[in-house]
């Protein structure tokens, strides 16, 4: 997998979200720009720009069939949340995981059902053998 250059804005990511629930047929523009905007106004041309921008770095793979042109992902969503999880995991917390997760329980964020699914996936971690600091 080519990794797609930069990280995502929220607005971008939106726009990705759209992208994902479209299928391997792709999805044109202008119909990202509808479904964008039944959530909030922005104006076609914004939404144009923003997915040229995902174009030229990767992010969406754009393929002209019959006179239209139509955008996939370069990425499948699973894999871009891990590339953005890692980068926000590097930038803010100096790639640990435990002081990323000691921050959201000092701002009292984890219920008690994540901390649950938070064990639930350690485990399975563990399990697997999937750790990072073996010898």
């Amino acid at each position: 997998m080519t990794q797609p250059k930069g990280s995502l804005t929220a607005h971008q990511y939106k726009i990705m979200q759209v992208v994902w629930g479209t299928g391997p047929e792709g999805v044109a523009s202008t119909t990202i720009w509808e479904k964008i905007c039944a959530r909030r106004d922005v104006t076609r041309t914004t939404v144009v720009n923003q997915v040229e921008r995902l174009h030229r770095r990767g992010w969406l793979v754009r393929r002209e069939e019959a006179g239209l042109i139509r955008y996939t992902a370069a990425v499948s969503h699973q894999q871009a949340v891990q590339l953005l999880a890692g980068e926000f995991l590097d930038d803010f917390f100096g790639g640990s995981a435990s002081e990323l997760v000691a921050s959201l329980q000092g701002s009292r964020r984890l219920k008690a059902a994540e901390v649950q699914r938070l064990r639930a996936v350690l485990d399975e971690t563990k399990t697997r053998g999937d750790g990072r600091d073996k010898p």
